[in-house]
């Protein structure tokens, strides 16, 4: 007798492989191909860029950190939904909302900035709020829209706000 697997397993297995096909669709503009020495060597040269100018060296190494604690609280949502832990889930959700309204998030003033900025925020709300309700389809469903907000807003940020720089 072979045991089934759940549509609810099925709705989370789904929604992993979307995000991690949407990682590796986007991951040239994340900037994910590249090996560790590559990315050390790009830092390299945006910081030699930058050169002579501490203060933007300094904000733009605080704008890596709080990045990478997005990062982190992003891979804290993917573990929740992969053990089907919702508390996790809203956990990271809650520091994603606390994050975005923060004063390093706006690193434009730009109305389509302003735009992509909306519209994650209320994804992240919408995946609290079925986290919250302990509906784990509708939460894995919701990481996918969150995932492609953050991938078009960062494609954004860097083909229009950094190449203004």
């Amino acid at each position: 007798m072979t045991k089934r697997i759940g549509s609810t397993k099925w709705v989370v297995l789904f929604a992993v492989v979307s995000a991690f096909l949407l990682v590796m669709a986007f991951r040239d503009n994340l900037g994910l191909n590249r090996s560790a020495n590559a990315q050390d060597g790009a830092a390299a040269g945006a910081k030699k860029t930058q050169e002579g100018n501490p203060e933007k060296e300094e904000k733009s190494a605080a704008l890596s950190k709080f990045m990478r604690q997005k990062l982190h609280a992003s891979n804290q949502i993917l573990e929740g939904l992969c053990t089907e832990d919702l508390t996790m889930v809203q956990e990271g959700a809650k520091v994603m909302t606390r994050m975005s309204h923060e004063e390093r998030w706006r690193v434009s003033s730009d109305m389509m900035y302003r735009r992509y900025s909306n519209e994650f925020i209320a994804a992240v709300d919408e995946l609290e709020k079925d986290a919250e309700a302990n509906d784990l389809n509708k939460a894995s469903l919701a990481w996918v829209n969150v995932t492609m907000k953050c991938l078009k807003c960062h494609e954004w940020v860097r083909n229009t706000v950094i190449a203004e720089k």
